[in-house]
């Protein structure tokens, strides 16, 4: 489950991903520089395919155990959102390439929004998609992506190898549903009616994803929709959830709690295309009602940007169990609330004074805010090693799940 926004602006446009999973599934943060290679396989997650001689630049955020990843940017200023689509499909668990795989591919081949749709809908033909995409459980599904960049925006639709899609007039949001009928730019059929012939209904309809994108659209639908609308946008809960957020919530909010049934929101990313500059913003933990969306750099291996997989997981397993302190009641919430918004309001006010995200005075931004959000999470020590040393102060529906976390990271599962 995900929700994925965009929103063209005057002087760009503002992107936004909740990637919703597993609760124990580590969502890493992870820069790939451009890379040159003779090799001539690529092993994704399931299969191999003919590489490329050349990679671009990707920042990534991925789930743990899988080659491709949920959201990301490249170099060229490409960015791409991916959600879970339930459709009559029934080829689903041959494995082939995942939703995800397709995502990373098109962010390390594609130097535009049109060249990265090019490349998915070919490697979709080619190879299809398939295979089991849950860390815990068995989870089959296809995918939809929404793909932008400076100029321009896509979104495509999928079931099978069959495709449709179109270009963004001024903002979309997709959610765990099909949307495409008639108002479509190209397909692989005639596209007539794609989302009503293809769409599972039962499983789109308990996944929650109408209210979802509803939530969705009607903040889209501002007129001066901002940067800090994005992370509200993103922090919205269904009015119903709100008094039972951590014992029993729902697939209705788009910032996901996780049911005895659903997923729950693992990590979150917002770009801002300011000018001529891109600023882009990533939590690097789950619940970004209860996370800082901090200011990040392209290409610079500054929290939560990291270049090793270990690394990545050991911030986000760190910020995951402060996460569960507070399930537990062991932190005081109205505190830690006040000192995250304060925290917060400070890097957007400070962010408005740079025009140019690759000036050494924004890096050293990137880095204080890097450092003082490290200082806000240590306040909270010891109540994150007295829930690591004692867990029944959970509520049930968390108890058992954080027994398990931090176990398999990166095996994942096979059907």
């Amino acid at each position: 489950m995900c929700d994925t926004l965009y929103k063209k602006t005057k002087t760009g446009y503002i992107f936004g991903k909740n990637s919703d999973r597993s609760p124990n599934e580590p969502n890493l943060v992870l820069f790939f520089p451009r890379r040159k290679t003779k090799e001539t396989k690529l092993m994704c997650t399931y299969i191999k395919i003919p590489q490329v001689p050349e990679t671009c630049a990707v920042l990534l955020v991925k789930p743990s155990w899988m080659w491709g990843a949920e959201m990301g940017i490249n170099e060229y200023g490409v960015v791409i959102g991916n959600e879970a689509v339930f459709t009559k499909n029934k080829d689903k668990k041959q494995e082939r390439l995942l939703g995800m795989d397709l995502l990373r591919l098109g962010l390390e081949r594609g130097k535009s929004a049109k060249e990265a749709l090019k490349i998915i809908i070919s490697l979709l033909e080619e190879f299809g998609q398939g295979g089991n995409c849950g860390f815990d459980k068995f989870f089959y599904y296809d995918n939809s992506f929404l793909i932008a960049d400076d100029e321009e925006a896509y979104v495509l639709e999928t079931s099978g190898k069959d495709w449709v899609f179109k270009k963004i007039d001024d903002h979309y949001n997709i959610s765990n549903r099909l949307s495409l009928n008639e108002n479509h730019t190209a397909s692989s059929g005639d596209g007539k009616g794609f989302a009503s012939k293809n769409s599972d209904f039962l499983f789109t309809y308990f996944s929650g994803s109408k209210l979802r994108q509803k939530s969705g659209c009607d903040c889209l639908a501002k007129v001066d929709f901002g940067l800090e609308d994005m992370f509200a946008a993103l922090r919205r809960h269904h009015p119903k959830d709100e008094k039972k957020l951590y014992t029993k919530g729902s697939v209705r909010s788009v910032c996901m709690h996780k049911t005895f049934l659903g997923d729950h929101t693992t990590g979150s990313m917002v770009v801002e295309r300011r000018g001529k500059e891109r600023f882009i913003w990533i939590t690097g933990s789950s619940a970004p009602c209860l996370s800082l969306f901090k200011p990040v750099a392209f290409g610079v291996l500054e929290a939560p940007v990291f270049g090793e997989s270990e690394a990545s997981l050991n911030y986000w397993l760190d910020r995951e169990w402060l996460q569960r302190a507070i399930y537990a009641g062991l932190v005081d919430e109205e505190e830690y609330r006040r000192g995250l918004i304060e925290l917060e309001e400070n890097f957007l006010e400070e962010a408005k004074r740079f025009e140019d995200a690759s000036k050494p005075d924004y890096l050293e931004f990137v880095r204080r805010a890097s450092k003082k959000e490290k200082e806000f999470i240590e306040r909270y020590r010891r109540e994150i090693e007295l829930l690591k040393n004692d867990i029944d102060a959970l509520p049930r529906l968390w108890r058992k799940l954080t027994g398990r976390l931090g176990k398999n990271l990166f095996t994942g599962m096979r059907h």
